[in-house]
């Protein structure tokens, strides 16, 4: 007879390839708990992280807006400044030997002057659109809320007759403090030449003329005393009022 065969029978073998188990729970082949999702406490602190980063990001942006904004109405005022003083170098030294009657005057005269006004007979920048002499008024003006503004008012040369064409206003600074205005005049026997707080000669022009202004935007860009000499100015004329 044959001997019984003990090789393990198929169900057997399907056991012993199974995988063991430790305290219920499979060794292998089960999810870890390192494997799990995020909890809604761990997505809240992420949340709460990103916010801050944003809130950090959005004040740097803003920050920087601002100085650029800032950066930008420096220039803007420093090129405003430097316009000004370009224009009032080089035409109120360009003033000429030319008699004007204005409004309310018996008499023409060709240089009127004082603390916060002068009149000239000149010519205007030609890119400007105005061809010839004008006359121009330098002044400074002041609104009700006590702002000083520099302003250029100019209507067409009529010659010695009276000025009868609409003048025409022009803002050149704003947000003033104030301002002043002086003339330079050349002194009789040898003296040397004095600064006059008015102009009112009837012919001749002033040496020079000196404009101090003082703006409230001083301590971003200033604003330096200019002293303006007059290419026809000879500092001497008979005088119709003001000290001599």
């Amino acid at each position: 007879m044959h001997a019984q065969s003990t090789s393990p029978s198929g169900a057997e073998q399907i056991r012993r390839t199974r995988p063991r188990t430790v305290s219920g729970s499979r060794v292998s082949g089960s999810p870890s708990r390192f494997s799990r999702g995020f909890t809604l406490l761990e997505i809240l602190l992420a949340l709460a992280l990103l916010a801050l980063v944003m809130l950090g990001v959005w004040g740097a942006m803003a920050s920087a807006t601002r100085v650029t904004h800032a950066t930008d109405a420096l220039m803007a005022r420093s090129e405003n400044v430097r316009t000004v003083q370009q224009f009032l170098r080089r035409y109120v030294s360009a003033a000429q030997l030319q008699p004007y009657l204005a409004q309310g005057d018996a008499r023409a005269r060709m240089f009127e002057g004082d603390a916060t006004s002068m009149r000239y007979v000149g010519p205007l920048p030609m890119q400007s659109g105005h061809a010839g002499l004008y006359v121009q008024t330098i002044r400074l003006t002041q609104d009700a809320s006590g702002v000083t503004s520099l302003d250029l008012v100019y209507q067409p040369y009529a010659d010695d007759a009276p000025q009868t064409a609409d003048a025409v206003t022009h803002l050149l600074l704003a947000d003033l403090r104030g301002g002043r205005f002086q003339y330079l005049a050349a002194a009789a026997f040898g003296k040397p030449a004095a600064w006059r707080d008015d102009w009112q000669a009837a012919n001749g022009l002033p040496l020079a003329v000196r404009i101090h202004l003082d703006p409230a935007w001083r301590a971003q860009v200033p604003f330096p005393e200019m002293v303006i000499r007059l290419h026809a100015g000879e500092g001497f004329g008979a005088q119709l009022g003001g000290t001599p």
